[in-house]
């Protein structure tokens, strides 16, 4: 039953109407009420959902920016101080020029990112956002930095929000000015042979005499000239050369078909795992000189042979000496690190063998191997303690290196050690370099061992490359006196073909 109101009576211009009102009237009306609220409801959280899309936007390309800045504020700038460090910084920047990292800077950062990672993020205004960067080379393997993969910060976990920024580099490890720097000098008696290359061949030696090698001397200049010969041997007598001038004169030769006509005077001296034969400047001709090589095969002195396959370095040289040559470079190395550290840095010198006539006969005994402790301010010590070597004995460089490192790990006190070998041979007194080298690195801790091989063969160089690697660094090649120059000053300077790096920068929240 509908519940009628009394008519409403109206009158209009004489008429009279009558209208009748009803309850389903009123359900009508609040049905729309409820509808226009639900509509606004809806407009409202539309509104809603569509600001929080847009926030996310936003933020999205908020650490899309930061990223951005992050990396180019670090690759375009130097910071501020210029020499900032964690304790003083103000600007942080790695640059030592636009696009080119400079290894003390990221040292910096990443000790400041272990130490203050709060003052990180302040100074490079991160705001909400935390912060990760690592350092790759191009081939995607990690940019090692003492003995650690460069990288810092803290990596993202359980982010909503990642933005990454790639950005390519020039990198190099560089000087930093605050090195303790440990200097092995191969004083052995190879080290009075000559250092300035005429020519290098290497092979295998057979049983009989073969012309392994020819060379051409020129008319000038006329020198004192020597022939070296070192087997993939330790051990003496494996190996022999003879050489045919172009008059066909024949010298170091005692046996074999072609030795008529032998040269006197100039028979080969054998020594530790070599062959040397030294020819004074009045048996200099210009043309083609031939040099034989064998293996040793004595019937008479069965001891001597070497039956299995017997590689061959072949040297043939002239002035200055080796030890010379190496007096020079080293000495000019000690003023690069006077100069340009300005006397911050400090430096000791290791020989490998006798250098004073106290020490024992033996030519494995190197008594007198710390020739000067640490020294900085004043070099001059370390550069007369140079000149006083002298080239005698054998090569001992895995008792030297356990020394020296024994040595580094006492006595350095600065931020970086450094030990730095030059030698023109292989370890001639049983020892064993790859060993050392692990003892030095592992037991002593020791952060670079940089290799020279100076003047000489594969042999050598094999052992001396495999400590450089053991030892985070690298093996270097001089042939002579200028090379030798030249590799001590990348070694300190790092390599001056620096490399491309992929510096990686990581902003999320």
């Amino acid at each position: 039953m509908i519940n009628v109101q009394p008519p409403i009576n109206l009158i209009y211009q004489g008429q009279q109407y009558k209208f009748m009102t009803y309850k389903k009237a009123q359900i009508a009306g609040l049905d729309l009420i409820l509808a226009l609220m639900l509509f606004f409801m809806v407009i409202i959280l539309f509104a809603v959902l569509w600001d929080l899309v847009q926030y996310n936007v936003r933020t999205s390309a908020d650490a899309d920016v930061i990223a951005i800045q992050v990396a180019n504020r670090l690759l375009g700038s130097p910071g501020y101080p210029y020499d900032w460090n964690a304790s003083n910084v103000e600007l942080i920047g790695l640059s030592s020029e636009r696009g080119v990292m400079d290894q003390a800077k990221l040292e910096n950062l990443l000790e400041l990112m272990s130490l203050d990672y709060e003052k990180v993020r302040e100074l490079l205004g991160l705001g909400p956002y935390q912060l990760y960067i690592n350092m790759t080379y191009i081939d995607g393997s990690p940019v090692i930095i003492n003995g650690n993969p460069a990288e810092g910060g803290i990596p993202p976990t359980n982010a909503t929000d990642v933005s990454s920024v790639r950005r390519t580099a020039i990198y190099g490890e560089i000087v930093v000015h605050n090195n303790s720097i440990t200097f092995i000098f191969d004083s052995s008696g190879s080290m009075e042979w000559f250092s300035t290359s005429l020519g290098y061949k290497n092979g295998n030696l057979t049983n009989s005499w073969v012309n392994v090698y020819n060379v051409t001397l020129p008319a000038s200049p006329t020198s004192s000239f020597d022939f070296v010969i070192e087997p993939n041997t330790t051990s003496n007598y494996h190996a022999k050369i003879n050489v045919t001038s172009p008059s066909g004169i024949k010298y170091g030769c005692s046996t074999g078909s072609h030795c008529s006509n032998c040269g006197t005077g100039c028979a080969a001296d054998y020594g530790s795992g070599v062959m040397h034969m030294n020819l004074t400047s009045s048996r200099w001709e210009a043309g083609t000189w031939k040099v034989y090589a064998r293996k040793v095969d004595e019937s008479n002195s069965p001891s001597y042979n070497y039956s299995v396959s017997l590689s061959y370095d072949l040297m043939v040289q002239t002035p200055p000496r080796r030890v010379d040559a190496a007096k020079t470079a080293t000495k000019n190395f000690v003023d690069v690190i006077a100069n340009e550290s300005e006397g911050i840095d400090e430096m000791s010198l290791f020989t490998l063998a006798n250098t004073s006539s106290s020490c024992p006969t033996d030519p494995c005994s190197n008594c007198a191997n710390l020739s000067r402790g640490f020294t900085s301010g004043d070099y001059t010590p370390i550069k007369n303690a140079v000149n006083n070597i002298i080239a005698n004995g054998g090569t001992p460089l895995d008792q030297t290196l356990r020394r020296a490192a024994d040595y580094t790990n006492a006595s350095a006190t600065r931020k970086h050690n450094m030990i730095i070998i030059v030698s023109d041979g292989s370890e001639t007194c049983g020892g064993n370099v790859v060993n050392a080298a692990n003892y030095a690195v592992n037991t002593k801790k020791i952060q670079k061992i940089c290799t020279v091989g100076f003047a000489q063969g594969s042999t050598g160089e094999s052992q001396l490359r495999q400590a450089a690697s053991i030892g985070n660094c690298q093996y270097y090649s001089a042939r002579n006196e200028e090379e030798l120059e030249l590799a001590l000053r990348q070694i300190y300077f790092g390599q001056l073909e620096k490399q491309k790096v992929l510096l990686n920068v990581v902003v999320w929240r």
